[in-house]
């Protein structure tokens, strides 16, 4: 029998082939999911619901001011509180920096960073209608000179290598299953010396008999199943920002006690009062809002999830 020899030029085709193959099945996992990612969070005519809404409130549409927005734009726990406090651990804030802001929603931190600190601010988000409202209602405060939203895929940024002085992101990572990947863009946009400013949700402390971390309550604001639902420790966070891209750690607090009595105050003045304000995020979010800040608050005070803010600055 004569086998036929196989040359080394032969084996790396193959070899690239494969590889190829790999990342094709790849690309279209992560567009899949990215669809899914966009669909839990597109609202049509949101740009309307919040107009009426402001209206109701006794708001003059043509006539607004960023804190005016703050209950309804600020789609993270803790809201503008956390901005303002995750913002003033960037002590030399000035106008002529530049910062991306990774996940910004409707724009509401944008808004705040721009309008406090005069800085040149860039959203990028996935979700076609955010981007939309979000340049919209920057126009709205008569900030857009300092404001832009664009759509895009976090582990494909549309931007240079060094472009910006700042990234900045809040309750983003927990959609996006390759980290590696969204941090490593992170990295690449950034400056030398620039600085990563994250808030963001964790696995919590819970860990079951086997050793592993306790699986969340659905559905969540971010995910209404475990498909779009990609948690990690804040330790391994730590651990690849510092040792997988040469981060330095400048500050990290842990803010979930903080997150805790946030919730239980919102769910008791809605108590108090019969129902949620007329501004708030249940107006970003729908009906369901409810329902998701009682599972929210479960997840917390059983120890599965947490939440934490960190400064990183870049080599």
């Amino acid at each position: 029998m004569i086998q036929e020899k196989i040359s080394s030029e032969d084996i790396i085709r193959i070899e690239e082939q494969e590889q190829k193959t790999r990342q094709e099945i790849q690309r279209q996992h992560q567009s899949s999911s990215a669809v899914a990612v966009e669909s839990h969070y597109t609202r049509t005519n949101l740009e309307d619901s919040i107009l009426t809404a402001l209206r109701k409130a006794g708001y003059n549409i043509d006539d607004l001011r960023v804190d005016d927005l703050a209950p309804i734009d600020e789609f993270h726990t803790r809201g503008r509180e956390a901005t303002a406090n995750l913002s003033a651990h960037l002590i030399d804030l000035q106008p002529n920096l530049k910062i991306l802001d990774v996940g910004a929603g409707i724009g509401g931190p944008s808004r705040y960073l721009a309008s406090k600190y005069g800085c040149h601010v860039v959203g990028l988000d996935l979700v076609a209608e955010y981007c939309h409202v979000a340049n919209s209602l920057a126009k709205r405060v008569k900030l857009d000179n300092l404001l832009t939203y664009r759509q895009g895929d976090a582990t494909q940024m549309p931007f240079e290598d060094s472009t910006f002085d700042i990234v900045w992101t809040q309750h983003v990572s927990m959609n996006i299953a390759d980290k590696k990947r969204l941090y490593s863009e992170m990295h690449r946009v950034l400056k030398p010396g620039g600085r990563l400013a994250l808030y963001d949700v964790f696995k919590g402390n819970r860990i079951d008999g086997d050793g592993v971390a306790t699986s969340i309550h659905f559905p969540v604001p971010w995910a209404s199943d475990p498909s779009i639902s990609h948690l990690i420790s804040g330790d391994e966070l730590r651990e690849l920002l510092t040792e997988a891209f040469e981060f330095r750690e400048v500050v990290w607090e842990d803010k979930t006690e903080s997150v805790v009595d946030w919730i239980k105050q919102m769910m008791k003045r809605a108590q108090t009062s019969g129902g949620p304000p007329q501004i708030g995020l249940h107006v970003l979010v729908g009906p369901h809002w409810s329902n998701l800040v009682k599972n929210l608050l479960r997840n917390f005070e059983e120890g599965r999830i947490s939440v934490a803010q960190g400064i990183f600055q870049r080599a």
